[in-house]
This record gives C-alpha cells, sequence and structure tokens, in this order.
C-alpha cells in the first residue's frame, strides 16, 4: 500500500511539477509576423473529427528549390495534461529550424482531460502521417523526418521513433496507409518510464518497453538536478539502450528540468541543432 501511495505520489509530482513550464512564457507578438525567408500557416487541421486538438502549425521555407528537405515535428510538453503548441519555446523553434531549411510542424494532441492514455500518442503518430502523406507538396523527403520533445513532450517524441510497428499504438486517426516512423529523435527531460504500479506505468506507453537496437539515432538531454524526470532513471534507459547496440548520444547538464527548454540553451541548443544537421540533413 505504502508502494503505491508512492508511485501515485510521483505522477502527482511530475504532472504538477511541469505546469510553471507547461504555462511557460506567452506567445510572443514578433512570432506571428511575416517573414522574409519562410512562410507560416496555422492550425491545419491533421485529423477530421470533434476534438480541437488534431491541429497543426507549419512553417515552410519560401525557397523550395528542387531539392527535397528535411522534416522536424516539434511536440510541446506540459505533463500530458496541459500545454501548448503555442507557447512560444515551441513557436521560435518552429521558427528557427524553418529557417535553417527544415520543414517544421508544431503538433498539438488530445491532453489526459480530455482522453486518456494513449490518445497523445496515437495523436502525434497520426500527425507525423500527416506530414508524409503530404511530403510530396511541402518537399520532403520522406526518410529524413526528425522529432524534438521536451518532458511529456520528449515521452512522445521518444514514443514516435521506437514504436513504428507497434500497431496498437497507430489509433483509429487518418492516413493509416503512411508510417508514423521518424528517423530521428532528440528529447530534453525525458520520461522513459512511470513508476510500476500506477495506472499510466503499462510498458507499452513508455520507452523503457522498446529497449532494443532497431531505433533511429537519439539525442537525450538530462539535468543533474530534475526534480521531475530523475537522472537515475535517464541514466538507466540510455544504459540499456547502449548495451542493447542502440545508436544513442547523453549530454547531463547541470541544472533542473528546464536545462534544454529555457536555461542551459548555450549547450543545447547547438548540440540539438548538430544532432539533426548530423542525420537529416544532406
Amino acid at each position: 500500500m505504502f508502494k503505491k501511495r508512492l508511485e501515485l505520489t510521483l505522477l502527482l509530482l511530475l504532472l504538477f511539477s511541469i505546469i510553471s513550464i507547461a504555462q511557460g512564457p506567452k506567445n510572443d507578438s514578433n512570432l506571428t509576423s511575416e517573414y522574409e525567408a519562410i512562410s507560416i500557416k496555422r492550425d491545419i487541421v491533421y485529423r477530421e473529427g470533434e476534438s480541437n486538438a488534431w491541429k497543426l502549425d507549419l512553417a515552410t521555407p519560401n525557397d523550395q528549390g528542387s531539392a527535397l528537405r528535411p522534416a522536424l515535428v516539434i511536440v510541446h510538453g506540459g505533463g500530458w495534461s496541459m500545454g501548448s503548441k503555442s507557447v512560444d519555446v515551441y513557436q521560435k523553434m518552429m521558427v528557427d529550424y524553418a529557417e535553417k531549411g527544415y520543414v517544421t510542424i508544431n503538433v498539438e494532441y488530445r491532453l489526459t482531460g480530455e482522453a486518456g492514455f494513449p490518445a497523445c500518442i496515437e495523436d502525434v503518430k497520426n500527425a507525423v502521417r500527416w506530414l508524409r502523406a503530404h511530403a510530396e507538396e511541402l518537399h520532403v523527403d520522406p526518410e529524413r523526418i526528425g522529432t524534438y520533445g521536451h518532458s511529456a513532450g520528449a515521452h512522445l517524441a521518444l514514443m514516435l521513433g521506437m514504436t513504428s510497428e507497434v500497431e496498437e499504438l497507430e489509433g483509429d486517426g487518418s492516413y493509416q496507409e503512411y508510417s508514423s516512423h521518424v528517423n530521428a529523435v532528440a528529447a530534453g527531460s525525458p520520461p522513459t518510464e512511470l513508476g510500476r504500479e500506477t495506472p499510466m506505468s503499462k510498458p507499452i506507453w513508455w520507452p523503457i518497453g522498446y529497449i532494443s537496437a532497431d531505433h533511429p539515432p537519439m539525442l537525450l538531454i538530462q539535468g543533474t538536478e530534475d526534480p521531475v524526470v530523475k537522472p537515475v532513471l535517464t541514466r538507466d534507459f540510455v544504459t540499456k539502450m547502449k548495451n542493447a547496440g542502440a545508436e544513442i548520444e547523453y549530454i547531463e547538464v547541470s541544472g533542473g528540468h528546464d536545462v534544454a527548454y529555457s536555461s542551459q540553451l548555450e549547450v543545447t541548443d547547438p548540440a540539438i541543432e548538430k544532432f539533426f544537421g548530423k542525420h537529416l540533413k544532406p
């Protein structure tokens, strides 16, 4: 009984400790202005239906050229129960990478108040399938799609990379004829597992359930003093993945839960850009 209460306490800590980050900086009006080098379209519906969450923002380089471009799928955090693509951290990343030559999408998904697990996993997979379905018109190379997420978004980004062959997580959404696979994953403060006996701890919903060499390249970034995502769990996941033969990079920097979100960006931003450049650029 004590163990179950402890696991529930840890779950609540994970959800509520993220609130300040999830609500985080609000939209910057500059991010909604016109850019000379890129075009932005907001609130594109990637799945028809009753949910208002099935929308994404899209940023594309204006100079399409003849060569196919890499793409980046950005997944917001917020403890799976809050957060939004509209937070300026994710809006800025969408703009920055579009200006670097990527086609970027910034994805909304159903939060747990609307639909329980694994709806959020199913939705981000649907968004990747939408991207592949529109790859030709967007000049996207479907074999060079990466994803980045922070916190709960990092969990979803990892699930995109590790569960492309898991039919139970694809959901009943649109574009089922396309793959939800991604080719590179960067994850900041990544929850790789959640307790052992909570309702949300099913191994099928967590990266720890998919230890294998048969995954795309990954970059995990962890703060040494993170009170939400415990460094010991992230280290354990990385060790198990390396022992299995996976291609995985790990960066541990001084700081808390926000090291790849708002603090230590002078370290984490260049590392993420280098990682995607290595695995997604020509």
